[in-house]
């Protein structure tokens, strides 16, 4: 589930997203996935590969910078 949250998106992989692993996106780096085809809205439902560092922040998160950081498994 995604659900933006003023300057950042947030991409929940389970129902408590206070100790589920989360993706975040801030605001001002959201164009480049939008012009890349990553709308996160349309990430719904797929099998995707997310690279980056871990941090703990309400449960295990990282936090996207680059398109290239995501990458779709199973269309």
């Amino acid at each position: 589930m995604w659900r933006p949250c003023g300057v950042a998106t947030y991409i929940n992989f389970g129902d408590d997203w206070k100790s589920d692993f989360t993706l975040s996106l801030a605001s001002k780096v959201r164009r480049p996935f939008d012009r890349e085809g990553y709308s996160l809205e349309s990430l719904k439902g797929l099998t995707i590969r997310a690279r980056g560092w871990i941090k703990s922040y309400n449960g295990l998160m990282i936090e996207l910078t680059h398109p290239e950081q995501i990458e779709i498994i199973d269309p």
